[in-house]
């Protein structure tokens, strides 16, 4: 213990007369010349073998020479000396060069300064040669927040060797020595990392005393420094800067020959991927674990070739769930901490910690590393989609933090635009050891994915690369994972899930003859087939007022659908005042799933249709925007009934590789004053079709019924005149006109005209009638045309009109039908049955009005050579009268005997 004490004594003299020689000769130095002189760093095989050989263990050895000048000492005398003091060394090491500091004991800084400046032999892993003297370097015990830390005492003025990854480049290992006492001029210095520091070669310079070497490790031998596993040209850089002038720093780097060896390199990675719901068409997570084992105990056989590349393809089925979009934002590039331009080149990231949204982190990750003895966690991040580096719509960011590590990886993924497939690619990964690299994405009801929709074997395939490619072959693998139960059963294929979707419709007020808001549901549950459609038949009566209402045009419609999905963007192509509604689009699997809202829109002729509603939906998801849905639904009307029958086009089913997986589609139509009740109270039913995935259908239907139909008056005004000849054998026109002046009435529903006895039918003018064939195709005969009609609504801006026909009824009725083919806005038939009463008399019977309202009715019946009617006696001779029974559609009555009136002169006296 005296030696011990005398010889510290000894080296702390020399220390403080090294001290006075620096202080003294601080005057003269001159730091514009300071700069590096040397630099070079080798890896030497002390025990044998290739030191080349990658992923090998051999030692490093870096030489640092500093720019040396001749000054002078205290004395006077003339000395070398520094040109400038340096104040920091960094030594940026290959990427790839990896140490691993579990490989042997640590030491703590109180336990070396106790010792005057040494520590257990078996945490030393190097020597730092300066001055001529060796001084061990200590493996030191390393806060949670950094990595490794090397310690080394010369001359009793402590010195630590901070290990860091380098998070904003390469992931490579820089060594720092910051702030070094002005103390020590470094001028030359060499320093030596051992690969397997308890060899015993390295016991001549292992010290367990001040200047006592030889002390054996005993230790187990395990590699602490590994080489790269590519082989290829090492560069290590080093920068330096000084005490005078701080944050000059002067560069300089030194390469090695490249290794060899790849082919040899063991890579055996493995990788597991599968949903972590096994019930069909559900939401789901997904637990994926990527195996890669190391080399940790033998230092005679290289390290595992490091991952470069990590491709995984799901099987199709499991694919995006748009539920997930509930809540959820984006971290973009400021967030992430993204250096490299958008979408050029690998993404490089800085090494400050991510601030990404916590709404964007859908998952979490963890790496297990030989490195340290806890996991690193980390999460996982949505990619702003319109700033991904990859230029694709998804993408996903890795971010692991944790003792002093900041590592950011970036995750390309890429959705089949036809089929929702997904592949994800993390390319150039850090060539850091790792054992496990676990990745957990959400599940819940807001599961990121949604399982396939039937039950049977699926498999996860993989694509993993090395860094050693293509030298080290690429390992191909695919694990099995089954799907066995389903929320309605087992289906082994989408033609045998079940198609009960649900469906209701109808008016928000049932009070018969208002304007009210009409609403329709239709939903399916989690597994049961997709819709892809649907069609729907209104009751009698259930109208639409489209007076005052313009079209969005086809070329808006166009338009929006060529736009983002943005609402008030899209909604922009189509006139505000066409807007007549909303809808509600639900998408994704799960209790929740995700709403998107839209407009309908009034739109005109559509697909053989006179009218067409468009339901235009952007559909936006969170951060995501697939574009504009324009949904187009032609709007056919009986002309009969004027029912209407709305049929839907295909709905979309992927967008920009996203199933939009629809759950349900909620439509109102509440433009005041648009849709209008049936003046009928009578029940009825919403009908129609859903359209299911394969093309099959499902019946729908809803019960809808009105009531306050006794409310309603019906006080219809008719008038009939007779112009022209009034005498016998003469051929009369005939001018009908109905008026309904009061909007609280029930809609016309039949209406029976005899007319007296006096006029009947002239034969020899029924000319050639028009057959059914003819009237479908519009292409009557002139003979056919009887006269014109013109019909007044307050649904319509302009009237309906057109001419009235002798049409052939195919047998069913002895005479023509009277047949009224009024267009416009609409197409309309009136059709009336002409036959004779019994108690004489030409009796036309319309049975089937439709209950739509009408403010004013004009039927003009041709006379003369084209009249149907003729007199069998002069109509001046008496008052003649029509007998008129008409009812309404709340089944109110009118009847009268009518005064028909003539064109007789009013002084001729009657008889």
């Amino acid at each position: 213990m005296k030696t011990r004490n005398l010889i510290a004594t000894l080296a702390l003299s020399i220390a403080f007369a090294v001290l006075g020689a620096g202080s003294a000769a601080a005057d003269i130095y001159e730091s514009d010349k300071f700069g590096i002189e040397t630099f070079e760093t080798t890896f030497i095989e002390p025990f044998g073998g290739s030191p080349t050989t990658a992923g090998g263990h051999p030692d490093l050895r870096v030489v640092l020479n500093l720019n040396q000048r001749i000054g002078v000492d205290s004395g006077g005398q003339p000395a070398e000396t520094t040109a400038g003091q340096v104040r920091d060394i960094e030594v940026g090491m290959p990427a790839g060069l990896v140490g691993n500091p579990r490989a042997v004991p640590t030491c703590s800084m109180e336990d070396i300064v106790a010792t005057e400046g040494f520590c257990s032999p078996a945490a030393q892993v190097g020597v730092f040669e300066y001055q001529g003297f060796e001084w061990p370097i200590y493996n030191l015990e390393t806060p949670e927040e950094q990595t490794a830390v090397l310690a080394v005492f010369i001359f009793g003025v402590p010195g630590k060797i901070v290990i860091s990854p380098r998070t904003d480049g390469d992931y490579g290992l820089t060594a720092q020595l910051s702030k070094i006492n002005q103390a020590l001029p470094l001028a030359k210095s060499v320093l030596t990392i051992w690969g397997n520091p308890a060899d015993p070669v390295h016991n001549p310079q292992r010290f367990f005393g001040f200047f006592q070497p030889n002390a054996p490790a005993n230790i187990p031998v395990k590699p602490f420094l590994s080489l790269p596993t590519r082989c290829e040209e090492l560069t290590t850089t080093v920068r330096a800067d000084s005490w005078q002038n701080p944050g000059d720093w002067k560069q300089a780097a030194s390469t090695t020959p490249a290794l060899e060896g790849c082919d040899k390199l063991p890579f055996a990675p493995t990788l597991d991927a599968r949903p972590t719901v096994r019930s069909a068409d559900s939401p789901s997570g997904l637990e994926a674990t990527l195996r890669l084992p190391q080399n940790t105990t033998e230092p005679d056989k290289p390290s595992t070739a490091a991952l470069k590349t990590a491709t995984v393809t799901l099987p199709e089925g499991l694919v995006v769930n748009p539920s997930t979009a509930n809540g959820l934002a984006a971290c973009g590039p400021a967030q992430i901490g993204l250096m490299t331009p958008v979408r050029a080149g690998a993404p490089r990231f800085d090494r400050r910690p991510a601030a990404c949204p916590a709404a964007s982190k859908v998952g979490t990750a963890e790496i297990i590393t030989p490195v340290f003895e806890k996991p690193l966690p980390g999460a996982v991040y949505v990619m702003t989609p319109d700033e991904n580096p990859f230029g694709s719509l998804l993408g996903l960011y890795v971010v692991v933090e944790g003792r002093g590590l900041v590592i950011k990886l970036a995750g390309k993924v890429e959705a089949n635009p036809s089929t929702g497939q997904l592949k994800a690619t993390f390319d150039e990964n850090p060539q850091l050891p790792f054992e496990e690299f676990k990745l957990d994405l959400e599940g819940g009801p807001l599961g990121i994915l949604r399982t396939p929709a039937t039950c049977g074997s699926f498999a996860t395939d993989s694509t993993l690369t090395a860094w050693s490619a293509p030298a080290t072959p690429t390992v191909q693998s695919s694990n099995r994972w089954s799907i066995a139960q389903g929320p309605k059963g087992c289906a082994s294929s989408e033609a045998q899930l079940p198609s009960r979707p649900s469906f209701e419709a109808g008016s928000t007020s049932t009070l018969a003859g208002v304007y009210s808001p009409f609403v329709l549901s239709l939903a399916r549950e989690d597994g049961t087939r997709e819709l892809t459609g649907i069609d729907a038949t209104l009751p009698k009566g259930l109208l639409a007022k489209l007076a005052g209402i313009p079209y969005c045009s086809d070329a808006a419609l166009v338009a929006a659908a060529a736009k983002p999905g943005h609402a008030e963007q899209a909604a922009a192509s189509c006139p505000g005042a066409a807007e007549v509604g909303s809808v509600t689009v639900g998408s994704g699997a799960g209790s929740s799933p995700f709403y998107v809202p839209g407009k309908a829109y009034l739109a005109g002729p559509y697909k053989g249709a006179p009218l067409s509603l468009a339901v235009v939906v952007p559909a936006v998801a969170g951060p995501f925007d697939l574009g504009t849905v324009v949904v187009r639904n032609a709007l056919y009307v009986d002309p009969e009934s004027a029912q209407v029958h709305a049929v839907s086009d295909p709905f979309p089913r992927i967008l920009q590789g996203i199933p939009l997986d629809l759950r349900s589609v909620d439509l109102r139509l509440d433009r005041p004053q648009f849709t209008k009740n049936p003046t009928n109270c009578n029940p009825f039913a919403i009908s129609g079709a859903a359209v299911l995935l394969g093309g099959q259908s499902s019946p729908l239907s809803s019960r809808f019924q009105v009531g306050g139909c006794g409310r309603l008056k019906f006080k219809p005004n008719l008038r009939l005149s007779l112009k022209g000849k009034m005498n016998r054998t003469g051929n009369p026109a005939l001018r009908a006109v109905l008026k309904m002046q009061n909007s609280d009435q029930a809609n016309v529903a039949t209406t029976t005209v005899v007319l007296p006895k006096a006029i009947f039918i002239d034969n020899s003018h029924i000319n050639n009638p028009c057959t059914r064939v003819q009237f479908n195709a519009e292409a009557c005969p002139t003979g056919s045309v009887l006269g014109t009609a013109t019909a007044y609504t307050p649904l319509l801006d302009k009237p309906l009109s057109g001419p009235v026909y002798f049409r052939s009824n195919g047998g069913e009725r002895e005479l023509p039908d009277l047949v009224a083919d009024l267009n416009g806005q609409i197409h309309v038939t009136l059709v009336g049955f002409i036959d004779s009463a019994k108690s004489g008399g030409v009796r036309t019977r319309f049975a089937n009005v439709p209950d739509a309202p009408v403010s004013k009715f004009v039927l003009k019946l041709a006379g003369g050579k084209k009249g149907l009617l003729e007199n069998s006696k002069d109509l001046c001779s008496f008052t003649p009268k029509a007998k008129v029974h008409m009812t309404g559609q709340n089944g109110r009555a009118a009847s009268s005997n009518l005064k028909l009136g003539t064109s007789c002169g009013k002084t001729k006296k009657r008889k």
